[in-house]
């Protein structure tokens, strides 16, 4: 009665307290939240509160991407030692990083590397047999099959490299390595398939070129040898250095000599197509590097451990340093334990 008469007497109404218009304000959103939205399920959170959620999902993420992962930069220092061949302080560094972040696959894989080229093969190939599961599959048959072409043990090499490729059948490095593998058995038909590929899947990596310049002259075709080392002689742009110098010339001469015995020992034949332009018969004459294939651009490759006015006549050893033997599967960084000479192969 009282709302009326004020309303007839021309009175406007006293405000709604302030408690009951938020009521209204609540109740007025969660009649709007059911009009538009389906049932969510008991316990389900409102859109409010989702929300808030992912803003402070958002925000995390945020904080995440701008902190520094001192675990990974860690690891990332491993790497770049293993890169130049400090082999002896990566594996000290190995150690380090497990006692203060624990032991995770990568670090482990790094370690096995570190004792394999550190000349701790037993301690590297029981390394390596643990991690013969999940994602660290491949890389740790690919170590076994380094640790034992470091032996001279190439069918074991091989074994093992080809079960690397399979699990990986596009990284060239491991390629490179099986067909250089194959090489040192005395295989070059078997050779062939995947240098083939890893040349032609990693242009620009220099180790893999040589490794195919190395089977263009074990196979007895000069021709594009040559072509290839002088194509890696020259700067692949302006102002960058080229991709071999004379002591990755060297070592090819060095592991040409050993590559040409293994054939030799094992009567190994090419296809036709391969050696085309070459004369290559049932016991294959395998040539050394002349100084015509060489690059123009570098002198020709001198002998190993000679006075510089014999060099020219001399040749090189027949029976290689251990560290020649050892240094052979040129994806390896360089500096290898045993290396000799030490070399961007």
């Amino acid at each position: 009665m009282r709302h009326q008469e004020n309303t007839r007497a021309g009175r406007t109404p006293a405000p709604a307290p302030l408690a009951t218009l938020a009521a209204l304000a609540t109740l007025a959103l969660a009649l709007a939240g059911c009009a538009s939205k389906g049932p969510q399920g008991y316990g389900a959170p409102s859109a409010q509160q989702e929300t808030a959620a992912q803003a402070q999902q958002q925000l995390q993420n945020a904080q995440q991407a701008t902190q520094v992962d001192n675990a990974q930069t860690y690891l990332d220092l491993i790497t770049q030692m293993q890169q130049a061949g400090q082999w002896y302080a990566s594996l000290a560094h190995t150690e380090a990083f497990e006692q203060q972040y624990g032991v995770n696959p990568e670090s482990r894989l790094m370690r096995a590397d570190a004792l394999r080229n550190t000349g701790q093969v037993e301690q590297a190939r029981q390394a390596y047999l643990a991690l013969l599961q999940g994602a660290t599959t491949a890389r740790a048959r690919r170590g076994l099959g380094l640790l034992y072409a470091s032996q001279g043990q190439y069918g074991q090499a091989v074994e093992q490299l080809d079960k690397a490729r399979q699990l990986n059948p596009i990284d060239a490095n491991v390629l490179s390595d099986l067909a250089y593998a194959h090489m040192l058995d005395g295989r070059l038909a078997a050779a062939q398939m995947p240098i083939m590929q890893a040349s032609q899947l990693a242009p620009a990596n220099a180790r893999v070129q040589l490794n195919m310049a190395l089977f263009w002259l074990a196979s007895g075709n000069q021709a594009q040898a040559s072509q290839l080392l002088r194509q890696l002689a020259q700067p692949q742009a302006k102002g960058a250095l080229p991709m071999i110098d004379q002591t990755s010339l060297q070592t090819l001469q060095a592991q040409l000599t050993s590559v040409r015995d293994a054939v030799r020992l094992r009567g190994d034949s090419l296809p036709a197509e391969v050696g085309a332009g070459a004369a290559v018969s049932s016991a294959p004459v395998l040539p050394s590097v002349p100084p015509s294939v060489l690059p123009p651009a570098l002198p020709p490759v001198p002998t190993l451990g000679t006075r510089p006015e014999a060099r020219a006549t001399e040749a090189l050893p027949e029976t290689l340093p251990a560290g020649i033997t050892r240094r052979i599967l040129l994806s390896e960084p360089p500096g290898a334990a045993g290396a000799a000479p030490a070399s961007p192969l």
